[in-house]
């Protein structure tokens, strides 16, 4: 049975459902691989992610989502600028590697530095790079937008994630 508001409780009243049902649901959403990738001072860091989403075209914009916990949330925000890095269908071990949080993440990958002074991961199937243009937090994460500055790409397979596992498309 479903909870419903009555005619005087607001939407935002309603409780939240459980952390463990809202894991289960998400597990449902295939999301496309991304590695973020920041810079400022001197720092470099990449974090695997998936919450990421195009905003709008004119200005080309988009988001991610990044936890404040993150060692890049600080590169990202000090830096004013982050690159995405969508993986193709063969760089799961990347996307590993960059989950890990190694202290020197770009030890063994090839990269190149873009426009904005951020890492690009070589072999990519795509590049954004973005200028960072606003930011705001939500619980324990921050929305940061930025307009992109610069792209390339060759296309490919994407490297999906779904129900815990990779996949692909073709």
């Amino acid at each position: 049975m479903r909870a419903t508001a009555d005619a005087g409780t607001a939407p935002h009243d309603l409780p939240s459902v459980s952390e463990t049902a809202f894991k289960t649901a998400m597990r449902a959403l295939a999301s496309t691989v991304c590695v973020i990738t920041s810079r400022h001072s001197g720092e470099a860091n990449g974090m695997t992610a998936t919450a990421v989403s195009s905003v709008a075209a004119d200005p080309p914009t988009v988001l991610v989502a990044v936890n404040r916990d993150n060692r890049s949330h600080a590169l990202i925000r000090d830096g004013a600028c982050f690159a995405l890095n969508i993986l193709c269908s063969d760089q799961h071990e990347l996307a590993l590697q960059f989950a890990t949080r190694a202290l020197q993440p770009f030890a063994t990958v090839a990269f190149s530095e873009g426009v904005t002074g951020c890492p690009l991961i070589d072999g990519c199937g795509t590049v954004l790079e973005c200028a960072l243009t606003s930011s705001f937090d939500v619980a324990t994460h921050t929305i940061f937008i930025g307009r992109v500055v610069a792209s390339r790409g060759s296309g490919g397979s994407p490297l999906l994630y779904w129900d815990g596992q990779f996949g692909t498309v073709r």
